[in-house]
This record gives C-alpha cells, sequence and structure tokens, in this order.
C-alpha cells in the first residue's frame, strides 16, 4: 500500500479512537505506529524513538512536580482567597481567582488545577448563593489559556516542540529544526490570558447560565437526576400493584426499564403488574432516590439482604466524581468494587448529557461521572482521601498530609523552572534533578512518584511523534501543505500579495481549533506540525509562526465538553449543556483567532 495512503488510515484510527468512547486512546495509538511498522512506513527503531524523546521524559518529570504541589498543598492558601473574593459577588471571585488559576496552570497540569480547585469553588459558590454554572466554566478556560504561558503548560506544547526537534531540515543533512525555549510562548500567552480574563468576566459571565448545578447541598431542592436500579423484594407493598396506580412515585421518579426475570422491557410499562425480584432501573433526583430505597422490601444497588445500608438513618450522603487517571475509569461499578474498599453504597450515578439504560452493577465508569454514595461518615471521609480516582464534590477536600513542605516544594520547583527559563540548564535535566530532591526531601514518597505518572499520557504522546514523522517522511503533509498554499495564492490575487501568508497562516490555526474540538490535542499535534513544517518550507518563510499557531489552537479548546479534558471534569458539576460551550466559548475562539493570525507574524516574525 502507497505510504500517504497507509499513514492516512493510521490518522483516521488515531481521530476514530479519540472520538468513538468504546475505544482507548492509548490501545489506537499504539495499534497506528504497528500498522505504519507492518507496512514499511516506519522501521521499528523509528516507531520507538518518541519513547525516548526529551519531550515524554519532560511531561513524566511535570507530572511529579505537580504531584508534590498538591501533596503539600502549595495551593490550598487558593481556599481563603476563593472565600473572601466569593462573598462579594461573582466578578470579584472571577478577577480574583482567574489569573491565580492562570499563572498556576503555567507550570502545573491543567486538570490537576481544575480538579484542586473544583470543590473549593462549589462549596464557596454555596455559601455565596452563587450557582455552579457561573463560576466552572470560566475555572476551565482560565486553567487552559495558563496552559500558554510556558513550553510546560501543557503537553500539547511539549509535544509540538517534541514533533519540531525530531524533524529534518530538507537540504541541510543531519540539521533539525529549533525548538522551544521555555518562555518563547510567553508573549502570545500574556496577551491570550488578558483577552480571555477580560471577555469572561466582562462578556462571557453574561453568556453563562444561571442554572441549578449537579452538585448542590442534598438537603436542598434541586434539578440533579441520577439513575440506579431498584429490587423489589417480597416484603415490598409495590408488589400486585401497576405503576399507573402509584401516580405520586411515577411523578417523581421516572421508569427507565423493567428487568423480570432474563427479560429486559422498555416503556411504556406503566400498567405492568410488579413482581418479586423485579428490577426497576429508574432516574430521579438523590432526595426521592433515598425516600424510595427507604420503604421495607426496596433493596437498592450492591446491598446485603436485610438493606440496612439504606435504611439507617444516620448514614451521610455525598457526591464524588470520577477523577482523572482513575482506576476506576471503563470498569464497572461492580468491578470497581467500591463497597469493599471504602464500605460505602453506590446509590446512583449520574452522567450528564447522557440517557443512560444500563443496569448500575453494569455501568462501565467515565472520567467526570459523579456517583451518589451512602455510608458512614468516617467512610466518606476516608473515601474522600482517595484522591486519585475519586474527588469529592461539595464537601471537605482531602486533607494535606505533608503541609509542612509546601515553601520547600514551591521553591525547588520554582528554581528548577527558572534555571531553565533562564537558560542555565536544559528543561529535561531541571525537571529530572526537581522531581529527586522533592522525593529525597520528603514531599512525597518515591512510590507515589511513580504513581504520579500518567502512562497513558505518555503512551499517546511517544506513539503520535511516530505518526508525525510518517506524515512528514511519506509526503502526506507536503501535499497538504501544497493545497494550503495554493488557496493562500488565490487569496494573494485577490486581496493583495502581503495577505498570501496571513492567510494560510488564518487556515492553519482554524484547522488545528476545529480538528482540536473532536480529537484530542495530541492527535491534532501530530497531524497539524509537520503540515506546518512543510507549509514553511514551501512557502520559503520561517516555520515559526505556524508550529506555534498549531501548538496554540491544539492547546485552546472552548467549544465543547470533549475537546479538553478540564472543559469535560465541569460538565456534569456545572450542569451545562453543550449549547453552553458554544455560546461562551465560540465568541472567545473566535477572538483568539483572529489576535493570533494577526500577532504571531509580529511577535515570530515570517523572515526570522
Amino acid at each position: 500500500m502507497n505510504g500517504e495512503l497507509l499513514t492516512l488510515c493510521a490518522i483516521l484510527i488515531v481521530l476514530a479512537g479519540a472520538i468513538l468512547p468504546a475505544l482507548s486512546l492509548d490501545v489506537v495509538a499504539v495499534l497506528a505506529v504497528a500498522i505504519l511498522v507492518l507496512g514499511g512506513v516506519l522501521s521499528p527503531e523509528q516507531a520507538v524513538d518518541g519513547f525516548g524523546s526529551t519531550t515524554v521524559l519532560i511531561v513524566g518529570g511535570m507530572f511529579v512536580l505537580a504531584e508534590a504541589m498538591q501533596r503539600t498543598g502549595a495551593a490550598q492558601g487558593i481556599g481563603t482567597l476563593v472565600e473572601n473574593a466569593a462573598a462579594k459577588g461573582p466578578r470579584v471571585l472571577m478577577l480574583a481567582l482567574l489569573p491565580v488559576v492562570m499563572l498556576l496552570s503555567g507550570i502545573m497540569n491543567n486538570t490537576g488545577v481544575v480538579v484542586l480547585l473544583l470543590p473549593l469553588l462549589i462549596a464557596a459558590g454555596q455559601d455565596a448563593k452563587i450557582s455552579p454554572s457561573r463560576l466552572l466554566l470560566p475555572l476551565s478556560y482560565a486553567s487552559i489559556l495558563g496552559g500558554t504561558l510556558t513550553l510546560v503548560g501543557t503537553t500539547t506544547t511539549l509535544l509540538v516542540d517534541g514533533i519540531v526537534r525530531q524533524t529534518r531540515v530538507p537540504g541541510q543533512s543531519g540539521a533539525f529544526y529549533d525548538g522551544f525555549s521555555f518562555l518563547e510562548i510567553l508573549p502570545m500567552g500574556i496577551v491570550f490570558c488578558a483577552l480571555g480574563l477580560a471577555y469572561l468576566t466582562f462578556v462571557g459571565y453574561k453568556l453563562l447560565p444561571n442554572r441549578t448545578g449537579l452538585v448542590m447541598p442534598l438537603s436542598a431542592e434541586t434539578t440533579r437526576q441520577y439513575m440506579t436500579e431498584i429490587v423489589l423484594t417480597e416484603n415490598s407493598k409495590l408488589i400486585g400493584k401497576r405503576l399507573v396506580d402509584m401516580p405520586q412515585l411515577s411523578r417523581k421518579m421516572r421508569f427507565l426499564q423493567l428487568v423480570r426475570a432474563e427479560e429486559t422491557r422498555w416503556p411504556p410499562f406503566h400498567k405492568e403488574t410488579l413482581q418479586v425480584d423485579d428490577i426497576l432501573l429508574v432516574k430521579g433526583s438523590p432526595e426521592e432516590i433515598v425516600k424510595l430505597l427507604r420503604q421495607p422490601g426496596l433493596h437498592g444497588p450492591q446491598e446485603t439482604d436485610d438493606g440496612g445500608r439504606v435504611q439507617a438513618v444516620d448514614l451521610a450522603l455525598a457526591e464524588v466524581m470520577v477523577a482523572p487517571k482513575s482506576r476506576l475509569d471503563h470498569q464497572t461499578v461492580t468491578e470497581a468494587r467500591i463497597r469493599d474498599r471504602f464500605s460505602v453504597v453506590v446509590l446512583a450515578v449520574m452522567r450528564s448529557g447522557e440517557h443512560v439504560r444500563e443496569q448500575l452493577g453494569s455501568l462501565r465508569l467515565r472520567v467526570g461521572d459523579i456517583l451518589l454514595v451512602q455510608g458512614e461518615p468516617p467512610d466518606i471521609e476516608r473515601l474522600a482521601r482517595n484522591e486519585r480516582d475519586l474527588v469529592l464534590l461539595g464537601g471537605t477536600p482531602p486533607p494535606v498530609r505533608r503541609k509542612k513542605k509546601a515553601p520547600f516544594a514551591i521553591g525547588v520547583v520554582a528554581v528548577a523552572l527558572g534555571l531553565s527559563a533562564f537558560g542555565v540548564i536544559p528543561l529535561l535535566i531541571a525537571v529530572l534533578v526537581a522531581s529527586i530532591v522533592l522525593v529525597a526531601g520528603g514531599c512525597l514518597t518515591s512510590n507515589r512518584a511513580y504513581r504520579s505518572i500518567d502512562l497513558r499520557i505518555l503512551v499517546v504522546l511517544g506513539c503520535m511523534l511516530g505518526v508525525g514523522m510518517a506524515a512528514k517522511e511519506t509526503g502526506l503533509a507536503s501535499r497538504v501543505a501544497g493545497y494550503l498554499l495554493d488557496v493562500g495564492h488565490r487569496l494573494e490575487s485577490f486581496a493583495g500579495p502581503s495577505w498570501e501568508h496571513y492567510g494560510v497562516l488564518a487556515m492553519i490555526y482554524l484547522t488545528t481549533a476545529i480538528l482540536t474540538e473532536v480529537v484530542t490535542n495530541a492527535g491534532t499535534a501530530a497531524i497539524m506540525v509537520p503540515i506546518a513544517l512543510e507549509t514553511a518550507e514551501k512557502a520559503d518563510v520561517s516555520h515559526r509562526p505556524f508550529v506555534f499557531a498549531v501548538a496554540l489552537a491544539a492547546s485552546c479548546s472552548f467549544l465543547t465538553p470533549v475537546g479538553y479534558q478540564t472543559n469535560l471534569l465541569v460538565y456534569g458539576p456545572g450542569g451545562y449543556k453543550l449549547r453552553d460551550y458554544l455560546r461562551v466559548g465560540t465568541p472567545l475562539a473566535i477572538m483568539l483567532w483572529i489576535v493570533a493570525t494577526f500577532l504571531l507574524p509580529i511577535v515570530y516574525p515570517f523572515s526570522g
């Protein structure tokens, strides 16, 4: 098969893995590289080159640095700022909080920043009577914008840098393109952050919904809906009755499915006569679910025969979210063994924006799912301390275990990144040495350091470097670059010669921005960086404005909940819908696209 066609097939496989939730991106990334090797596009040595690159090692080290900052509570002081600012109103809160979020995201993993601040912001909003829907989307957007401040702000920028560094310059034997310095992206990042802050505070705020969130005090009347299953035993008063005869129940609960023996029945079944051992899949508020489960003869999921876990009146309710990098991701509720591990019962699962029609035990959990759990207060607290898998929403955040080490952790990270920023030592050495010092200094254990590294992300990065190499070597990137330049030439004849390069730059940014909304940032970067390099080579101009356009556009996803993980994390807790992302994010995305098109050639000239 033609090398270009085979590479295109590999890219389409990666796109499918990013779009289809049933496929795991790390698995399809490995499959894509395997296809390229078997097809002779890449040699085995070229296929694994990416895993030994400085990019992958730097990303692994940054996970350790971010974990040390979280474990020592280096950013916990933000909680006081949030509480004080929230009392003065949402705009004051955003003006006080968002710049801090942006600065933290410049040196920490964006997702980690959002996970850290999410419970604090929800709690502060509840106290100040501010809906989560007015706060959480700006939190996500601010973390995304903050990632554009430095080379390590996002793994996307590091991946773009890695692809550039491993690409040979045509006509120069043995020479490779120059990568980015630590703060080279900072001028554009400052502009993006300033514009984003102004927009979110004074314009975007007016477009945010004032909607009752999916995470609110459990005693309040809210609109959030959970899915759970109810098992009828012989002691139930519902046996022999029909749902149509119980309007007071059917008005409060939505009945999705009836399972009788091995037969599954779908609505409408309100005239069905209920029998012993029937399983009802229902949807409703936490209050109504708990009220129903307290009736004699009704069992919830994972209960003992006596039903005592739900019937007891001294148990606490909590809402927890499946965290990024959670070991529970893609496990069923039964496989997760949450009851065995934490002595709490999962009463219901809420997946915003999706109508779930599965029995609770067989439901496969995903990052961002919110679980309604019940247990004794000490067990709830123990579950909250397991911050790797579950994030407690609306409650007390996990306790900081090494608080006295916070100044030391901040100092080590600041010195390491500062030395790299000023060119004293390479970034890779700075990150690795800082990681060792933090472990040796007691900020975190070596086991915790290893567990903090998300191997799936490293696998995706290593594979994407190989896919990017294939796009360059087979000429696929060159072909696409030729098409872009043809459009640029037409623009030149229409608007004048000075607009040719600006038009091509605008198209590269826009194409990257659109792709990153439906594909992962890593996949988009792997596709677009070789195209950007080939376009610059064919146009005989500097590659830097084009590759920085890819880095910025691939890092800034505002239009969908799946375009960036932080957007997904706030989706359920904020009670958002897709239209909220489109309404608030579209003006911001268009504004940044226009600004980048005209400002990038000034900061990184075409003639550079």
